[in-house]
């Protein structure tokens, strides 16, 4: 084991310069993380997880699992500014966040080493390429990750007092709330309490305390999800909860499945001193002197490092959440290399990864995101139902599921025409194309993603306005005629010269349809079309394109 620095009487030089070496490391890893809370794109799944805090503002309700951020964030809708603000604002939280899981690594791996060794462990942490792309972005992952990785460091560092017991149940138990994939850290939990439990000289009463903080977690998620849920019919909240149970447990576990298993080698190319250190964890745990529970608790809490071969959403965002209690493990593996190469090399090596990955950050695609979202605002000053990938625009109520390959996987498995279903329920004006879900069928009229009569819905009654955003209404080739199911009611505005129910009517005009069948007919010899809204306007400026950043 690594001897700890508190062991010698006093630091040579070399040592206070190698401290403020790291200090200062530690520094840039708050500059990078904070750059990137402030400008990197928006992914589309902080644009769903925002648009959950706006369901649950307008007091509608909301699925009760992995949802318990909507309460906390209640006062985000009612801050100023747009949807992107909004999200900008809150991952300022989630810095803080990824602050208490820098925190807890050190004093896990303090605990096991040495303040130098311990800030390096934190620091390969927190330059690793896909921490510093999503370490501060608006998911569940950095909150669940410094929930676990507080309550890992209280069992690493605290005896299990009641008071302590307490704590780390009551962690668990929030952890649990937040997602359910909470249980991943199962194997590093049962590592760290093995380590413990012979810190303990086995006393019989250490498990005990254990199933006594699992109690203690059971209430804390018991009580915060009927407090969660109180405002919904139980029918409606039991429903709901055992969905989303059966359709992630159905999905979460399968060897070699998950579509992301390829992001393994970028995840360990963007982070090569890490990376580096965790390989060497089973052949340095095999040499350890080190009693053969220890070897296995350390093992246990490498585990996790395995887990996109098994788990099927191990998307980049996904290694924010695994990698606390693995990179905690590393404080057996980083002296390794600071004993060959030294902590000055170590820690330039960690601090040109980092930038390397902070530089190739594509800037200025936030400008576009909210370009789009603003040409919705003025296109609909008011808000409306629309269909569209992720909840974009969350001050606008979203009529469809979240469309990632999953959700619509879940769609179809359906079997049922939700789109239609919702489009008889109120009205749907407004479809944002944001993620290529809906080009190909209104474009090209491919219908594979979607259910027959959902298909032919979208095609017959939704045409192409300005960008990615397509607007309610129907398209009549020149001198042609037919009978229109109309199935999104409103005011529409006549583009060209249209009979409409047996009236005439010219470019500008305005004309109440209800949902039902209305007979239109197209007698010049242009094309002409009907399109929802009092005349809508579009947007200046050419419509903004690949306003995503890739994982």
């Amino acid at each position: 084991m690594p001897r700890k620095e508190t062991d010698t009487p006093s630091l040579s030089t070399s040592n206070v310069a190698s401290i403020r070496w790291l200090y200062a490391l530690i520094g840039l890893m708050v500059m990078i993380h904070l750059s990137m809370a402030t400008g990197r794109s928006i992914n589309w799944d902080e644009f769903w997880f925002y648009s959950q805090v706006e369901v649950v503002a307008r007091g509608d309700f909301i699925q009760p699992l992995q949802t318990i951020h909507t309460r906390f964030f209640f006062w985000l809708p009612g801050m100023p500014g747009s949807e992107i603000d909004h999200i900008m604002t809150a991952r300022l939280f989630m810095l803080a966040c990824l602050a208490i899981t820098a925190g807890g690594i050190y004093a896990i791996a303090e605990k096991h080493s040495d303040h130098r060794t311990a800030l390096l462990v934190t620091a390969a942490y927190l330059g690793a390429g896909f921490v510093i792309h999503h370490g501060t972005s608006f998911r569940v992952d950095p909150i669940v990750t410094a929930l676990l990785t507080t309550a890992l460091a209280v069992a690493a560092r605290k005896k299990l007092t009641l008071t302590w017991i307490i704590v780390i149940g009551t962690l668990i138990g929030f952890a649990g709330m937040v997602t359910i994939k909470f249980v991943l850290w199962a194997p590093a939990f049962a590592g760290m309490a093995l380590w413990r439990w012979q810190d303990e000289g086995w006393d019989v009463r250490y498990p005990l305390r254990w199933i006594a903080a699992g109690a203690v977690a059971i209430v804390v998620f018991a009580a915060l999800y009927t407090l969660h849920s109180m405002h919904a019919g139980a029918d409606m909240v039991n429903q709901s909860a055992a969905g989303t149970l059966s359709r992630s447990s159905n999905k979460m576990f399968g060897l070699f499945q998950s579509p992301y298993i390829f992001m393994m080698a970028k995840g360990a190319l963007t982070a090569m001193p890490l990376a580096i250190a965790l390989l060497l964890v089973p052949s340095t745990v095999l040499r350890l002197e080190l009693p053969i529970w220890r070897r296995i608790a350390l093992v246990a809490m490498w585990f996790p490092v395995l887990t996109p071969l098994y788990y099927h959403n191990s998307a980049p965002y996904v290694y924010v959440f695994l990698l606390p209690p693995v990179a905690a493990t590393c404080a057996f593996t980083i002296p390794v290399l600071t004993r060959r190469y030294g902590f000055g090399l170590v820690a330039a090596f960690i601090a040109l990864s980092a930038f390397a990955v902070w530089m190739v950050d594509e800037r200025g695609v936030t400008k576009k995101q909210a370009q789009l979202i603003e040409a919705v605002h003025q296109i609909f000053p008011e808000p409306v139902h629309y269909f569209d990938c992720c909840g974009m625009v969350g001050t606008f109520p979203k009529a469809n599921e979240f469309l990632t390959s999953w959700g619509t996987e879940k769609y179809l498995m359906t079997g049922r025409p939700q789109l239609l279903e919702k489009m008889h329920e109120v009205p749907v004006p407004l479809v944002v194309d944001n993620n290529e879900n809906f080009s190909p069928l209104l474009e090209n009229d491919n219908a594979s993603r979607f259910h027959p009569a959902d298909a032919r819905a979208l095609q017959e009654n939704y045409v192409h306005f300005w960008g990615d955003i397509y607007l309610a209404g129907r398209e009549l080739e020149a001198n042609s005629t037919l009978q229109w199911n109309a199935l999104v009611p409103g005011i529409y505005s006549v583009e060209g010269r249209l009979s409409i129910n047996g009236e005439s009517y010219g470019t500008g005009d305005l004309v109440t349809l209800d949902r039902g069948t209305q007979t239109l007919a197209n007698e010049s010899d242009e094309s002409a079309r009907l399109i929802w809204g009092a005349r809508p306007r579009r947007p200046e400026g050419a419509a903004p394109e690949l306003y995503w950043t890739g994982f």
